[in-house]
């Protein structure tokens, strides 16, 4: 759910900071690109420090339960910018909360994920698995928009839109600050009844940088491994991408209202609260890689075709009943029905490509693995944001610039150049999940296997 809320939150962020505070669009997105190398870098360190931690609290609870209270914190800084800041000073105070953001997010999220994959290694039931988590991601997505966009930024006298308003950003800050503090604390609280339960981690047997570097190269000669690590990074760069881009294309190119949003929105977690179990009971009959593949096929169709509809005059007139419905059945329910299919199957396929880790190399390293997830995810709010800011300074559009002084031409340039980046991003998505390699059968011949495997070393240590 706290991942739901920062990632709802930075599709705002952008904005928030381009259009409001007035930094560059190219600014913004360098901060992301650093913070997203960043990750890079410390997900798979955390992951593998994760697999070698032995504690009473196990491998994963120690660093969910410590790393709470600094994510919480530095989510309401990233809003509660310090008065008289020039933008250079403000740019330094992005960066450096999102550094230590990110870093609190990489102890959380990584042994999070990885405690997911423990908890069953069948087939179906992982799916289920990741589907309740994607559940509560949207919750925790929904409910904070509806509450920014119903509570916070509605319209004033002094702002028409409220999006504009500088002084809403940081209240809503620090009331998310306190739930997420308050979810991730119970969410450890409540899953330690699991920990005796648990995978022990095995001997270190290198030092935990040098054995980050070795043990990665052995993930990676995962054909499937491969193909859900550089397909979910391109799509999550995408989907980061609408979201960051989301708010101007309302306000510019749809020029609709914060109530439009609104409904927007419902139609938009309609989608995917609707979704995400079709997708989970159409994957139990074909399988997960083809259901991942038609649902980024549904999304990118239903999202981009009516951007181009619109730029050449095939959209209903602005004025026209049908404008808005459109508008939201379209690029929000039907375009988000499909990409629900993503969610909870790539976190399956993971939990899937760990039992073919063990069989192959003899040990759990789902805290390595799952730091490739908890990289896509921050991909979402770290790259996405960097292709807004290319594509927002690309086409010309100013800081601190009003609707109706938008030229049309910039409208329809930035309507392109999302659409043209998205379908790139997306086509190389589907290219990569084409090449995950574990179906039903072989994991299930995995999983025989490793059973075996157990019961041999049981029979060999009662001896």
């Amino acid at each position: 759910m706290p991942n739901g809320i920062f990632v709802l939150a930075w599709s705002y962020l952008v904005f928030y900071y381009n259009q409001v505070v007035g930094l560059p669009g190219s600014a913004i997105g360098a901060a992301a690109l650093i913070a997203s190398v960043f990750d890079a870098l410390t997900d798979p360190i955390v992951g593998t420090i994760s697999d070698r931690t032995r504690s009473r609290l196990g491998r994963r609870h120690p660093y969910l339960l410590w790393a709470a209270i600094p994510a919480a914190l530095m989510f309401y800084l990233m809003f509660a910018l310090p008065a008289g800041f020039s933008l250079p000073m403000l740019m330094a105070w992005l960066l450096a909360v999102q550094l230590v953001k990110r870093l609190a997010d990489t102890f959380y999220n990584v042994p999070y994920l990885a405690l997911g994959a423990e908890v069953s290694s069948d087939y179906e039931e992982r799916t289920l698995v990741t589907t309740y988590r994607a559940v509560f991601f949207n919750i925790g997505r929904s409910s904070s928009g509806g509450i920014l966009l119903l509570f916070f930024l509605r319209p004033t006298p002094e702002y028409p839109n409220g999006q504009l308003n500088p002084e809403a950003y940081a209240p809503f800050g620090a009331a998310m600050a306190v739930v997420i503090a308050i979810a991730l604390l119970a969410s450890a609280w409540r899953t330690r009844s699991w920990i005796p339960r648990l995978s022990k981690a095995a001997a270190a047997r290198t030092p935990v940088l040098r054995g980050v570097l070795a043990e990665y190269r052995l993930a990676l000669r995962h054909r499937s491994f491969r193909s859900v690590l550089f397909g979910s990074v391109s799509r999550h760069v995408a989907w980061g991408m609408s979201d960051a881009l989301g708010i101007y294309m309302a306000t510019y190119f749809w020029q609709v209202s914060t109530d439009v949003l609104v409904l927007w929105g419902f139609g938009m977690f309609g989608g995917l609260f609707s979704g995400i179990p079709f997708w989970r009971r159409v994957s139990a009959k074909l399988d997960k890689k083809p259901v991942v593949i038609i649902g980024d096929i549904t999304y990118i169709a239903f999202f981009c075709s009516p951007y181009l509809m619109k730029i050449m005059g095939l959209w209903p007139e602005l004025e026209s009943p049908f404008y808005i419905p459109l508008y939201v059945f379209t690029t929000g329910f039907l375009a988000h029905f499909g990409i629900a299919a993503a969610g909870p199957l790539t976190g399956s396929m993971l939990g899937d490509i760990t039992d073919q880790d063990e069989l192959e190399y003899g040990r759990r390293r789902e805290g390595l693995i799952f730091g490739a997830e908890s990289f896509t995810w921050k991909a979402l709010t770290g790259l996405g944001p960097l292709g807004a800011g290319i594509v927002i300074d690309l086409v010309g559009l100013s800081e601190k610039v009003a609707p109706e002084d938008v030229q049309p031409e910039l409208v329809a340039s930035l309507g392109l150049a999302q659409g043209s980046f998205m379908l790139s991003l997306f086509i190389i998505a589907v290219f990569f999940i084409s090449r995950y390699d574990l179906n039903r059968e072989r994991h299930r011949q995995i999983v025989a296997s490793l059973d075996e495997r157990a019961r041999v070393s049981l029979r060999r240590g009662a001896r």
